[in-house]
């Protein structure tokens, strides 16, 4: 049991290490296997197919999956249950991993360019994941003007868009050097601040 977790976990890091190095292009199953170094028969074995162990991968290192368990944490804890600060820190927390993470750069991208069940399945999870938290916003907003739901699509949609124009096209995005560590706390702040005015305007 032991070695197969061993070879399960060698085969995972073996896609995070093709990813980042390579991107998606050589993601195929001879080569994670020879970046493993394991028996190709293995990836089959353990995951059934290459689709499978990249969502396993995936499942792993994406954001809404990884800071998934800390939220329902906070939630049980009642700490900051529904509130603007958890909303806030949600937001915040994703570009600043975002804009760390090469691997999930690449991710959004391959996911942005190519029609695939895969990525498909892998979207829908992390919109189930995301609709949980927004649910927590609902009763704040209900009845009101404010649609926070929509705001919440253009943060995390311009949270993605202008950290991949910055790593592919340059440094800076509307005058802001996001490679700076004064322009990505500006963003951050930034955040804070929409989310803020939405629920005062609620």
């Amino acid at each position: 049991m032991k070695d197969k977790e061993n070879t399960k976990r060698k085969l995972v890091q073996a896609v995070g290490k093709i990813i980042k190095e390579e991107g998606f292009a050589n993601l195929k199953i001879s080569r994670i296997a020879k970046t493993a170094e394991v028996d190709r028969k293995l990836i089959y074995r353990y995951f059934g197919s290459l689709n499978y162990l990249v969502e396993a991968y995936i499942l792993e290192n994406d954001y809404w999956m990884v800071f998934r368990d800390k939220m329902k944490q906070m939630l049980v804890n009642k700490e900051l249950a529904g509130s603007e600060e958890l909303i806030i820190e949600i937001l915040q927390n994703q570009f600043k991993f975002f804009s760390s993470q090469k691997e999930m750069q690449r991710l959004i991208l391959w996911e942005l360019s190519v029609k695939s069940p895969l990525m498909r399945s892998i979207h829908n999870t992390r919109e189930s994941m995301g609709q949980e938290f927004l649910e927590l916003t609902d009763p704040h907003f209900e009845g009101g003007k404010v649609n926070f739901r929509a705001i919440a699509a253009l943060l995390v949609g311009g949270i993605y868009y202008t950290i991949l124009h910055t790593v592919n096209n340059g440094g800076s995005f509307t005058g802001i050097d996001l490679n700076s560590d004064a322009g990505k706390e500006n963003i951050i702040k930034a955040i804070g601040q929409i989310v803020g005015w939405a629920y005062k305007e609620a």
